[in-house]
């Protein structure tokens, strides 16, 4: 048994699961998660946080639900792209793909109510006006935009530190969507009118954080590092 444990410690090994969970998260975030049989009827993980504001259970208060916790699998999949690059052995790599994963993060996350009163205030010179049902997630792109310009700083972590900040990331980006998934899913089932199932998009986004965490847990015990991107 031990020797089955000790493969996750070769380079190539670890490196092929830390790409693996990746590419898991990516694709299936903006996969299925609410499957059906009508393509206009399936719900991604990307569509989740702007169809659970149609709710009237959730306008009214009734069910409470963060609906910028669904946008939290794609912010942490761009901070752990971002750290691995930051192991590339090109200075340019570790450096242009984090201000590139940033850009792309606010570009497409940033509400566009709120982007709108910024350029407005600009104009006329006068306050910013924030709509309240979108400072959770302008915080949230905020705050991951600044994680991910700050991860060419943990190339100078130590393995039990970088294991720590990988598994935390895979938690932090796994477990509070799952969480708002699972009070939003009778709501769709009521709507849809029909038992639903978990769409695979949702599997394999849980299954790639869960590598992810794996990986993070494997490297505190082993005190693997995060591997080199060879780029």
């Amino acid at each position: 048994m031990r020797d089955a444990w000790c493969v996750f410690r070769g380079f190539r090994c670890g490196k092929a699961l830390y790409v693996l969970g990746l590419m898991s998260v990516v694709v299936g975030y903006l996969g299925p998660w609410v499957p059906h049989k009508t393509a206009a009827l399936t719900v991604t993980g990307l569509e989740l946080a702007e169809f659970a504001k149609f709710f009237p259970q959730v306008q009214g208060g009734g069910i409470a639900i963060a609906r910028e916790l669904f946008y939290l699998p794609l912010i942490t999949g761009f901070v752990l792209v971002a750290l691995f690059a930051g192991r590339s052995t090109v200075r340019w790599v570790r450096l242009a793909v984090p201000l590139l994963l940033a850009g792309v993060l606010l570009v497409a996350l940033l509400p566009y109510s709120i982007v709108n009163g910024l350029r407005q205030a600009l104009a006329v010179r006068s306050s910013v006006v924030l709509d309240p049902q979108y400072v959770g997630q302008l915080r949230l792109v905020v705050a991951g935009a600044a994680l991910i310009l700050l991860t060419p700083l943990a190339r100078r972590l130590s393995s039990r530190p970088q294991g720590g900040l990988v598994a935390l990331l895979a938690l932090g980006g796994a477990v509070p969507a799952l969480w708002q998934f699972a009070h939003l899913h009778p709501l769709i089932a009521a709507l849809y009118a029909r038992p639903l199932g978990l769409g695979w998009g949702l599997i394999a986004c849980a299954a790639g954080f869960a590598l992810l965490l794996v990986w993070g847990l494997l490297a505190l015990t082993w005190q693997t590092r995060l591997p080199n991107a060879r780029t």
